[in-house]
């Protein structure tokens, strides 16, 4: 590795830093690099044989259903995650129903666009394709869409070639990310992690991180570049918020955000590219996206790693860059705008749809942000009880507030969950208008609302006060309402629900039981179970009493510890109470 050596005539667009071997050799005087590059013939693809063609990873469905899901695919993901240029994949996509079959190069297009582009491998953008189809089938109202999705993804990973591991290109970053974002919507979280981590290492090697020679480019291959690295960025910080890993890449400053214009006024051979006046454009939501993705990497590096944190300034600083986000919104997606009238027709309802997904993230973001917090608060409240099922004598009152960091604690444990019922909230007006992202990213939101109400029942099972109930009753109607709605296509949905309602009646039971074991009766009722005569308390009630409590405590343990799992592991498995990996993912992200 440290002895590797290249060519002076590699393309500018791969990365060595100044420590580089390369990088040393560059300072050596040499022709210009920019007339051999852009007279650089057009790449010969290897269509090694006939027979490759015809395997099953290149076949198409009928044309009826592939324009459906690939429909779906840029309703649903595309109006989130413009990573492709869209007029020009299509093209490519249209050109499969030709005789000639996947075009070669064209006239008219300079530089690298990736998907799409005339450099892009045939392999990769069936690769790809196969990934939109998996993702549209998944959005669709196919009744066998699970053996669908299935048979795509399979074909997209067949299609994932090795090759990326020698060097790859901007076509297989797209790829990759992709791969990655229908991972979101599966049970394999490991299989999701490794594929945005390889995207980001070819990205940094492509040297999309800086925007170095980017005068040398035309408009739309910076622009797809620039979409494609934070697209990376956002999937990075997404994966590793939810498996609870510390992110691979750093937030900086050294890319352009992509403009907000529409890619059908993003051409080639243009040195800019400007949005016409009065039409607005749907990737105004990626350059706020960006912003919050941003905010994300800086609450995981701040409070979670190298170790959760509930520091006072650290707060404050970053509740404060959500308040400055949400200030300084632009007004095509601002939330709490309550006219409806102001965008019409489909651009309207994207519009609209953006709107909701950018609330719930920055809701979420706000949740993840007072989380440690919360969970300290609720360690706190459950530890009094404990003491007191052991006999200790002390009385509620023991959790109380006596010191600063306690109020301050208190406080941001409220906080925490008066955010999850603004999003719960907030999830559920999107879905009672039709203006929703996917449905594996309102998941994740709901899971996390689910567990903090579940929580905050333990805390309130150890005497806390400082919770709201009715709150907390309208947070988990709205949660187990839209859990419902989703779990009548998916059957993890339906599992999950399962769970939560199990371990919600086990953290009521453990709070009744316990008050009732420390705050005798006044009178005897019939209902209240006797003792029979030599029955010790170690009997049939009192060990269903401690399986209770010990089920509270784990998964409020498991809130506390805020998923900071083990790599080797993952996502945590839930064997005790039925869970197992295959039902903490999908994630969100986002991330839509």
């Amino acid at each position: 590795m440290g002895a590797t050596t290249l060519t002076l005539d590699r393309q500018e667009d791969e990365f060595f830093g100044q420590s580089s071997v390369h990088s040393l050799l560059r300072e050596v005087p040499h022709p210009d690099r920019r007339s051999r590059r852009s007279t650089a013939p057009p790449r010969n693809w290897d269509r090694s044989s006939a027979t490759s063609l015809l395997a099953a990873e290149f076949a198409l469905p009928p044309r009826q259903v592939a324009d459906k899901f690939l429909d779906l695919y840029f309703d649903n993901v595309h109006i989130f995650y413009p990573w492709t240029h869209s007029t020009w994949f299509k093209k490519r996509y249209e050109s499969l129903w030709t005789p000639g079959g996947y075009s070669g190069a064209e006239t008219g297009q300079t530089g690298d666009i990736g998907l799409g582009g005339d450099q892009c491998p045939e392999t990769t953008f069936f690769c790809a394709l196969n990934a939109m189809f998996a993702l549209g089938c998944e959005l669709s109202d196919l009744p066998e869409k699970e053996s669908a999705s299935a048979m795509f993804s399979s074909r997209m990973r067949g299609l994932l070639q090795l090759d990326v591991l020698d060097k790859g290109d901007l076509s297989h970053v797209q790829a990759l990310l992709l791969a990655g974002d229908y991972a979101h919507s599966s049970e394999h979280p490991i299989r999701c992690y490794n594929t945005v981590g390889l995207a980001c290492r070819i990205a940094v090697g492509l040297g999309l991180h800086t925007d170095k020679h980017a005068d040398q480019r035309t408009a739309m291959e910076n622009e797809v570049r620039r979409r494609v690295w934070y697209g990376c960025l956002h999937l990075e910080m997404a994966v590793c918020m939810t498996l609870g890993r510390p992110p691979v890449l750093q937030v900086t400053e050294g890319v352009c955000v992509p403009a907000a214009v529409d890619d059908e006024f993003i051409c080639p051979d243009n040195t800019s590219c400007r949005q016409p006046e009065g039409i607005v454009s749907q990737n105004l939501f990626v350059v706020e996206n960006i912003r919050l993705a941003k905010i994300l990497g800086k609450i995981l590096s701040s409070i979670y790693w190298p170790s959760s944190s509930s520091d006072f300034s650290a707060l404050v600083r970053l509740d404060g860059l959500l308040e400055d986000f949400k200030g300084s919104l632009v007004s095509d997606l601002r939330w709490w705008d309550v006219d409806k009238t102001k965008h019409q027709g489909a651009r309207g309802h994207i519009l609209r749809r953006q709107t909701n997904v950018l609330h719930a993230r920055f809701l979420h973001l706000r949740v993840l942000l007072y989380r440690p917090s919360f969970s300290s608060f609720c360690a706190a409240a459950r530890r009094p009880r404990q003491r007191r099922g052991a006999g200790s004598g002390l009385d509620e009152a023991g959790i109380d507030a006596s010191t600063l960091q306690d109020v301050f604690q208190a406080q941001c444990a409220t906080t925490c969950v008066q955010v999850a019922h603004e999003l719960s909230a907030s999830l559920r007006a999107a879905w009672e208008v039709e203006a929703t992202g996917a449905w594996w990213f309102r998941f994740f939101y709901l899971m996390t609302c689910g567990g903090i109400i579940i929580l905050a029942e333990c805390a309130q099972a150890g005497g806390s006060t400082h919770f709201n109930q009715q709150q907390l009753d309208a947070t988990w109607e709205n949660t187990t309402v839209l859990l419902r709605d989703i779990g009548r296509e998916n059957a993890r949905a339906r599992g999950y629900l399962d769970h939560l309602v199990l371990l919600k009646d086990q953290a009521r039971s453990a709070h009744f039981s316990m008050r009732n074991s420390v705050v005798p009766s006044r009178a005897s009722s019939p209902r209240s179970p006797v003792r029979s005569v030599g029955e010790s308390r170690d009997g049939p009630a009192a060990q269903a009493t401690d399986g209770q409590t010990e089920a509270v405590d784990f998964m409020a343990s498991l809130f506390h510890d805020n998923w900071d799992w083990s790599l080797d592991g993952g996502m945590p498995t839930y064997g005790g109470l039925g869970f197992g990996d295959e039902f903490i993912f999908p994630l969100p992200g986002g991330l839509a």
